[in-house]
């Protein structure tokens, strides 16, 4: 397919250079003497545009820049041979005479991409390939008792002049919206071509308002037409002026950076100061910034762009920038490729502060939640097991007072005392169970999970797959991390089922959590799978979350044993 679209490209270059080599033949064969300036400054416009097209369709085959700068220069070539003695090419020539000037509207207003990216310039466009390719030619193809010439020649030039005004006013239109970025990719196509576009508007309009602007609009007209395509050409080497600067980010990334040069000298290179660059961590899946904070890639349709990198296969980082640079796609890629090992050596360092930062959360988050715990415990215990110590204490006393007055009630005060004993052995039983349950100390975490699932309002199926018991904090870890998925799966998951599976591996225990609810599970949301990320990653481990909506969710939990 390369190989077609290159042969192509070819023929349709060389037919293009042949037309206009024939064209300037008959114009210089038409007039044998000296050229006027007239004339000298259409073939140095004409064979300007011809070349600079060429040269931009070679660069960029997909793009229609180029084809359609070779359409100007021919059908401006065209315009030479106006009262040439031959018929079919006098009448030829009557046909296009005009149409030189629409298209160069039209290259003016799509560049750089080639594409009109609005409704109102393809009307603009469209307006003006209706006016200088039919309304101007109406005499010639209705004949001129249809249409009167002075008619078709007004209407032409009024419509001319406010569909160029038009496009004018949308050049600095784009010029105002735009990044500045894209301002340096097209100033010098955009203030040129605006400069013409006002010339050409003064002209027509001087042709129907009683007001003469005499020769000046069209001399700045020629001389700006002729600039035009050495402006394309300017452009263009600006291309390839940047990928000369990745050359010189290889230089400057040999050399020691402080934090946050490289994106510095990225941004210089492909001459985009907004440039951010956001660094993979692939344990969390997510992008951070150079100081670990997290970073959210643009979307598409924003006027910014991502371009991702990578190096020996691995994603190392993105590059937003600013999407005009997507019209350079191998200068992004190679300034990528330059800076890939630096990109990646400063991933590392982005992932270390990540971690600290959560490392301090986490601490902070545990100092929180263990500060809650002994409130909590604090509570229980004045609130019922101090209460109820405290009236024991007094039943008791009660009873030593009726022992020789009243022995009955005494001994009754006494059974009453012994009942609200056993009542506050329980509560502190039960109370210490949940500070760390005893079955998981003298039977291990197989039974301990077994004795959860047991107490679970819903199914659930446990399998143990383990060689020896893991080490002690392991244990808790894993116990605490399936009370904690069963009691989320029966609140909020409106599962009908749920499994546990524990599985001992080159020595990791993994543990894994399923259900059949409906999904949407966020750790980033409440506290619960938080401090279990937590609770697990003090011990190095990692705690990953699947839950898509309407599929249940799934926690898995990786614990080293050694």
């Amino acid at each position: 397919m390369v190989c077609v679209t290159h042969w192509t490209g070819l023929v349709a270059g060389l037919a293009a250079f042949a037309l206009g080599a024939a064209l300037s033949g008959v114009i210089l064969a038409d007039k044998p003497g000296s050229l006027s300036l007239p004339d000298l400054l259409r073939l140095l416009g004409a064979w300007s545009f011809i070349g600079s097209g060429l040269v931009a369709y070679r660069r960029r085959p997909a793009n229609r820049t180029g084809p359609l700068m070779v359409l100007v220069g021919l059908t401006f070539l065209l315009t030479g041979l106006a009262g040439t003695e031959q018929p079919t090419v006098s009448t030829v020539v009557a046909l296009v005479q005009p149409i030189h000037l629409a298209v160069f509207t039209h290259v003016l207003l799509a560049f750089p991409t080639g594409h009109l990216d609005s409704r109102l310039a393809r009307r603009v466009v469209a307006g003006l390939y209706l006016i200088l390719g039919i309304v101007y030619h109406a005499p010639l193809l209705l004949g001129d008792d249809a249409i009167p010439a002075p008619f078709s020649d007004a209407v032409s030039a009024g419509g001319a002049a406010i569909l160029f005004l038009a496009a004018g006013a949308l050049l600095v239109e784009r010029w105002r919206a735009g990044s500045r970025a894209w301002r340096r990719s097209v100033a010098l196509v955009l203030w040129p071509g605006a400069l013409t576009l006002a010339a050409l508007a003064v002209f027509n309009a001087s042709q129907i308002l009683p007001f003469s602007a005499g020769p000046a609009p069209m001399w700045i007209f020629r001389i700006a037409f002729v600039a035009m395509p050495l402006a394309f050409l300017a452009a263009l080497m600006r291309s390839h002026l940047a990928r000369a600067s990745v050359a010189e980010l290889v230089v400057a990334l040999d050399e020691s950076r402080p934090s946050g040069a490289l994106r510095d000298a990225l941004a210089r290179t492909l001459g985009d100061p907004s440039l951010a660059v956001a660094y993979w961590l692939p344990d969390a899946g997510r992008y951070v910034n150079i100081d670990g904070q997290p970073v959210e890639l643009p979307d598409a349709d924003g006027g910014r762009a991502v371009t991702i990198v990578e190096r020996e296969g691995r994603r190392v980082a993105a590059i937003i920038h600013d999407e005009t640079l997507n019209d350079e796609p191998e200068l992004i890629r190679a300034a990528g490729a330059a800076a890939a090992l630096a990109l990646d050596n400063e991933r590392l360092q982005a992932e270390l502060r990540a971690r600290l930062d959560e490392l301090s959360a986490s601490r902070a988050r545990i100092v929180r939640a263990t500060d809650l715990e002994r409130r909590r415990i604090e509570r229980n215990l004045h609130d019922g097991t101090q209460q109820r110590l405290t009236s024991i204490a007094m039943v008791l006393g009660l009873a030593e007072s009726q022992l020789r007055s009243d022995p009955e009630a005494a001994s009754r005060n006494l059974r009453q005392a012994k009942t609200a004993l056993a009542a506050a052995l329980a509560e502190l039983r039960e109370l210490s169970q949940g500070i760390h349950p005893g079955i998981l100390t003298e039977r291990g975490i197989g039974p301990a999970l077994e004795d959860l699932a047991y107490g679970s309002p819903l199914p659930v199926t446990v399998s143990c797959n383990l060689n020896g018991r893991p080490p002690e904090p392991v244990e808790a870890a894993a116990y605490y991390v399936v009370a904690e998925a069963l009691a989320n799966i029966a609140k909020h998951a409106h599962a009908s089922s749920a499994s546990v599976s524990l599985t001992g591996e080159s020595g990791r225990l993994v543990v894994d959590v399923r259900d059949d609810g409906i999904g949407g599970a966020d750790p980033d949301r409440g506290t619960g799978l938080r401090g279990l990320a937590d609770r697990v990653q003090a011990l190095g481990g990692s705690l990953t979350v699947e839950s898509p909506r309407g599929q249940g969710t799934d926690v898995q939990v990786v614990l080293p044993c050694a």
